[in-house]
């Protein structure tokens, strides 16, 4: 879809409304836009801003929605608290941003940092003829050494950042103005007409307050492999008069979609200080020397295959770039149990251990793929095309987790199934032409053969996500000494580190599996980590785990 009809379907979109094409405004875009500058303090005040620093001593704290527990709530946070200052030149002729950034990872990044110490990070954008993005000081991924600056970021995370500069720049109201493109529009909000104006050029929609006439809402949009078409909204409130002009001093960011009951919170900051033309060091807006970057400096491209709303989640995520150099030369797959040679562990990140794996399982006639990383489906279907060549008629996500499901839409494309939990089919009905085999507690699906038999396992209260989910394979008719897998993701960090793993994940885990009767002998195959034996994770844990073995697998089910 263009990006000219993308917006116009978005245009009406708010928390669960549906997006509507809705009339013109009556005024011109321009008559909008003056009223707005009249608003903040006039034309000739927003004029004379040559620069600023918006400075949040106290609250800074963001939220995920690819991490979350539940389907399609912001519940689990990525900084619990922080500080910051922005600063922008604006005199220039084109934006420059900075970010100097203080914040305090949740728990939930134990994975990526046992100690969770704050981050810090200077990042500065620059909108200009040769723009970019780059990492000045610091970083803010998770598993990267803290002091390391990585300097420059690819061209799709570059993307990003400039319009994310740009929808906050002081001087927006201010350049829009001379954009011939630009259109008068209504959107309806919760059954409430905004006045608005949309500039194609910069694929912003600024959205006013119809009393105040003060920007209210900055609404860029992204497609997302889930949520289907979406905006990310700045909501801009509690204005207060710095100098004669009007500067928000609430911001949040508020992630919506066309397909999902979603309104989310994604990021919320209190601005407490704004500091009018400050005098900037020299090299303040500058990146590094190239030479001490990991990557080139790129100017900013949408990259095909890399999703906008993907490009955010990783970001947003700690995560860095969602951009991976994803082929089936860059995939290594092993085979590495003998008594089950239909049982394949494909390795999309070989370069880090804690890099994503995926479970392809082979049948006679058929093939499913347990989980999906985004960017990586294509070199995988080829994979199973040339070396299996069988077709994949299902495709099985562990979660809901970006970074597991974030390529599911493309087997869905390719005509696979979706073998989910039911209580997630309204999450996944989002995928067009999503078709499904479901499960619950009482009820696995178990998909067989005359060799091999798979079962896919959930429970209510799930680990990790409310619909996390495992799978377990044997043999056809398996005896007391028969190999059984199980793969799981996130539970356990097999065959890493103990205290990279969480023991109150590993722990509800093996209580699902004492349930469920999963032998003590059982071979774990990671979504990340080591090929590892169950037997390990129970010593770590020191878990009262009985001497079960493939017999005792749902109270002998497994068996002929």
């Amino acid at each position: 879809m263009a990006v000219g009809q993308l917006l116009t379907t978005l245009l009406g979109l708010a928390s669960a409304v549906s997006a509507t094409a809705l009339p013109k405004a009556s005024c011109s875009p321009q008559d909008l836009l003056n009223e707005a500058l009249d608003a903040l303090g006039g034309e000739d005040k927003i004029g004379e801003i040559k620069g600023l620093t918006y400075h949040s001593p106290r609250i800074f704290r963001s939220r995920s929605l690819m991490q979350s527990y539940e389907l399609t709530r912001a519940d689990t946070y990525v900084a619990t608290s922080g500080s910051q200052n922005i600063s922008f030149r604006v005199d220039q002729g084109f934006l420059e941003q900075r970010i100097d950034r203080r914040l305090v990872p949740s728990n939930h990044w134990y994975w990526g940092s046992q100690e969770l110490k704050p981050l810090e990070f200077s990042l500065v954008v620059n909108e200009g003829k040769d723009g970019f993005a780059c990492y000045v000081k610091g970083n803010n991924q998770i598993y990267l050494p803290q002091e390391l600056a990585p300097g420059y970021v690819d061209s799709a995370l570059t993307y990003n950042l400039i319009v994310q500069a740009q929808t906050f720049s002081p001087h927006l109201i201010y350049r829009m103005r001379d954009t011939k493109s630009i259109s008068a529009i209504t959107v309806d909000i919760n059954g409430i007409e905004f006045p608005a104006v949309y500039d194609p050029s910069r694929e912003i929609t600024v959205i006013l307050d119809p009393k105040s006439k003060v920007p209210y809402i900055i609404r860029t949009a992204e497609q997302h492999p889930i949520y289907g078409e979406s905006t990310k909204d700045l909501y801009l409130s509690d204005y207060k008069k710095v100098k004669g002009i009007q500067f928000p001093h609430l911001v949040q960011t508020i992630y919506n979609s066309t397909a999902q009951n979603l309104n989310q919170v994604l990021e919320d900051f209190i601005i407490e200080e704004v500091t009018l033309n400050p005098k900037f060091p020299k090299g303040f807006f500058d990146g590094i020397d190239e030479e001490k970057s990991f990557a080139p400096k790129s100017g900013p491209k949408k990259i095909p295959g890399v999703l906008d709303g993907v490009v955010t989640e990783f970001n947003t995520n700690m995560l860095g770039t969602a951009f991976k150099n994803a082929s089936i030369e860059n995939l290594k797959v092993e085979t590495p149990l003998k008594d089950l040679p239909y049982v394949h562990w494909v390795i999309v990140d070989d370069g880090d251990e804690m890099g994503v794996k995926q479970l392809v399982i082979e049948f006679e006639n058929e093939v499913i793929v347990c989980d999906a990383p985004p960017q990586w489906s294509q070199a995988v279907m080829q994979w199973v095309a040339e070396n299996l060549k069988k077709p994949i008629t299902h495709v099985a996500p562990t979660h809901h987790h970006g970074d597991h499901a974030g390529g599911t839409a493309d087997y869905v494309a390719a005509g696979a199934k979706l073998i989910i939990p039911d209580m997630a089919v309204d999450y996944w009905s989002s995928i067009p032409g999503a078709t499904f085999v479901t499960f619950n507690q009482t009820h696995p699906y178990v998909h067989r053969d005359s060799k091999i038999q798979a079962w896919f396992n959930w429970e209510q209260q799930a680990v990790h996500a409310s619909d996390w989910s495992y799978v377990t394979i044997t043999e056809r008719c398996p005896t007391a000494n028969s190999t059984i897998v199980a793969f799981e993701a996130d539970a356990w960090e097999a065959g890493l580190d103990a205290e990279i793993s969480n023991q109150g994940l590993m722990r509800q885990w093996l209580n699902q599996i004492l349930g469920d009767g999963l032998s003590r002998d059982a071979i774990v195959f990671p979504a990340h980590g080591k090929v590892t034996p169950l037997s390990e994770l129970i010593n770590i844990t020191a878990f009262p785990y009985p001497d079960f073995d493939v017999t005792h697998w749902k109270q002998g089910a497994a068996l002929c």
